[in-house]
């Protein structure tokens, strides 16, 4: 039988809205017992990435990651798209 309207073919990228929800549960899981400090800089982090466009998902991502801030300014200030921006950083 043919798939439903709901359904989405695996890698056909339209499950970006679970993989953005399951990204922010997991990151938020991830620092349960981390200091006010280590916190205040995650935060941080995660304002600066949504200041330059990133959802709050991908954010998460990017905030959690090795990826260097000043990378990800570069690029958005060179105009690359968020979400090219993402791909090349991730």
């Amino acid at each position: 039988m043919g798939r439903g309207t709901h359904e989405v073919a695996p890698g056909s990228g339209d499950n970006r809205g679970l993989m953005d929800g399951q990204a922010i549960i997991d990151s938020e899981n991830e620092f349960t017992e981390e200091s006010p400090e280590e916190h205040r800089v995650r935060r941080w982090r995660l304002d600066q990435f949504v200041g330059l466009g990133f959802t709050q998902a991908v954010a998460a991502l990017l905030t959690t990651s090795s990826v260097d801030l000043a990378a990800a300014r570069k690029l958005v200030g060179a105009g690359c798209p968020v979400e090219t921006a993402a791909r090349i950083l991730l």
